[in-house]
């Protein structure tokens, strides 16, 4: 009876967070998502998620975790965890991600690397994603993503990301592909404590979304965040806190009508 009940709510809740989680694609993080799903102009400790070019502008070894829940229903809870290592030639990191339960479960382990040269920052990572169907088996493929972010002027940056670029397929017999998306993006430093964010994202099998984000520092350790997804059609709001060497992120998607998705994580850093 569950099965049927789970392919109902599929249909029910058909929007392009969750279909992006069915597909294979992690989850953005709560910074992200609290800036309406803009990503590849962000370098943070959750770049291993989204542009792994971002990697390049953490100043020191750090691990993260994160737990999203979508519409408040246990299936379609997400868990993220991942640790982020500088060297002087360029910086590592590996993430893993598990969506789901034991009837339908999508697991990803990446591998990233990404080195700056001049104002252009550049990263690469392989991914090892299995999806699980009750009943119908295991099914694994390498996915291969990579990513820029330009500096310009001290207010002005520009970011690009491709997943997906080998363009793998799921499945040959059935035609099932993991999707092919590109990211298209500008920051622009306003101020010292103001940010504002614009990104274009096209799945090729999808319309294209555009997406918009402000971030606003109130004092050095509490900056607020608001968005837009124009596809969605969803406001999004959020936090992050420093307190010594944590930071606590928080994201939020509004859904009036199925209830809201929401995304925590935690950064501890290994030194101060």
């Amino acid at each position: 009876m569950r099965k049927y009940l789970f392919v109902l709510f599929l249909f029910a809740a058909h929007t392009q967070a969750l279909l992006a989680q069915l597909a294979g694609t992690p989850p953005n993080g709560p910074v992200s998502m609290s800036l309406g799903g803009v990503s590849s102009p962000i370098g943070n400790s959750w770049s291993i998620f989204n542009n792994p070019a971002g990697l390049t502008y953490l100043n020191g070894a750090d691990a993260i975790f994160g737990y999203q829940t979508i519409f408040d229903y246990s299936p379609f809870n997400t868990v993220t965890a991942a640790v982020n290592y500088p060297t002087e030639f360029a910086t590592a990191s590996f993430g893993v991600y598990r969506f789901g339960d034991e009837l339908f479960n999508s697991a990803m382990a990446s591998l990233g690397l990404a080195k700056k040269i001049g104002i252009m920052s550049l990263g690469i990572k392989a991914d090892y994603l299995q999806y699980n169907i009750d009943g119908f088996g295991k099914k694994a493929v390498f996915v291969a993503e990579m990513g820029g972010i330009a500096t310009l002027t001290p207010h002005l940056t520009f970011g690009m990301h491709l997943y997906n670029f080998t363009q793998a397929v799921i499945s040959d017999a059935t035609g099932e592909k993991v999707p092919v998306i590109i990211r298209l993006s500008m920051k622009y430093k306003a101020a010292e404590n103001l940010a504002l964010y614009l990104e274009g994202e096209k799945d090729i099998d999808l319309d294209a979304d555009v997406k918009f984000g402000l971030a606003y520092a109130i004092i050095e350790a509490l900056e607020l965040r608001t968005g837009f997804s124009t596809t969605t059609n969803r406001m999004t709001f959020g936090a992050g806190f420093n307190v010594k060497q944590f930071t606590i992120d928080y994201g939020l998607r509004s859904n009036p009508s199925l209830g809201a998705t929401h995304n925590f994580g935690l950064t501890y850093r290994f030194t101060r």
